[in-house]
């Protein structure tokens, strides 16, 4: 008598969830190129919601891809709606 094979199918689904926490302030400023108020990050916040890290970001800064502007204390802050546009 011949046997006959047990096959078994496992499907799973995997969900992910990025959140950034920050302090009490939102930083939302004035973008010249995007012509609109947007939410400014910082660099490594940047690099989180890009999935990549800061060394590309400051690469797209160079490049003209990504907008920033500095704060009144010096800081680097970047625009997130230029990010978004090229995460997509």
């Amino acid at each position: 008598m011949r046997r006959k094979k047990k096959t078994t199918i496992v499907t799973f689904e995997a969900r992910e969830r990025m959140t950034i926490h920050r302090g009490p302030r939102r930083v939302i400023a004035w973008c010249d190129q995007c012509g609109v108020e947007v939410l400014m990050v910082t660099p490594n916040e940047a690099a989180t919601i890009a999935r990549t890290d800061a060394r590309a970001i400051f690469r797209g800064l160079e490049a003209g891809e990504i907008h920033f502007i500095e704060s009144e204390r010096g800081a680097l802050m970047i625009c997130a709606k230029s990010i978004r546009a090229i995460e997509s």
